[in-house]
């Protein structure tokens, strides 16, 4: 007889929805309250307004020079040691800009622009097959050449004009306007 009341679907029913009711005492009450809407993240979110866009530029490239010299270190984001995009994150955001950590998140922010148009403070980023491997800061674009400023993992943070560097013109892959 009890086989028969346990294999019974009214009993699976009850069980079924007796799970569910005591599943819901286990959750938190619902908070109907309007979210207040936070302001979208942006690369400069911070308060740069009171410096001028050149003028922040300038900042930038002055930041990055007093690392020239500094160690590479896989991973690094302090002068102790930078890899690469922790030191344009840690440039930027010494200069009030926020910038991802990592050279591929790096890559998405800000305005895509061609190397051409790129001025001192953007950045640029190299790689192969469309993938970033590598990212640098602008200090110069003109016709003497396309200088950065970037971690290379042989000889640390130095600055160089690539223009005719075969290394580096042939992983170029674009540049990216950070800056309003």
């Amino acid at each position: 007889m009890l086989r028969k009341i346990l294999s019974t679907p009214h009993l699976i029913t009850a069980v079924v929805i007796l799970f569910f009711l005591s599943a819901c005492s286990a959750l938190r009450p619902v908070d109907n309250s309007i979210p207040t809407p936070r302001k979208p993240r942006s690369s400069t979110s911070r308060n740069t307004s009171s410096k001028t866009a050149s003028t922040l530029r300038t900042s930038i490239i002055q930041t990055a020079r007093k690392y020239q010299g500094s160690k590479y270190k896989y991973g690094g984001t302090t002068p102790k040691g930078f890899d690469c995009s922790g030191f344009t994150s840690y440039v930027l955001i010494k200069n009030e800009v926020d910038l991802a950590r990592n050279s591929g998140a790096q890559a998405k922010q800000g305005k895509k622009i061609r190397t051409v148009a790129a001025q001192p403070g953007d950045l640029i980023f190299f790689g192969s097959r469309g993938k970033v491997s590598h990212v640098a800061i602008v200090t110069q674009n003109d016709a003497s050449g396309l200088k950065v400023i970037h971690s290379t993992s042989s000889k640390g943070v130095i600055e160089q004009n690539i223009t005719h560097s075969d290394y580096w013109q042939s992983r170029l892959l674009f540049a990216r306007r950070i800056l309003d």
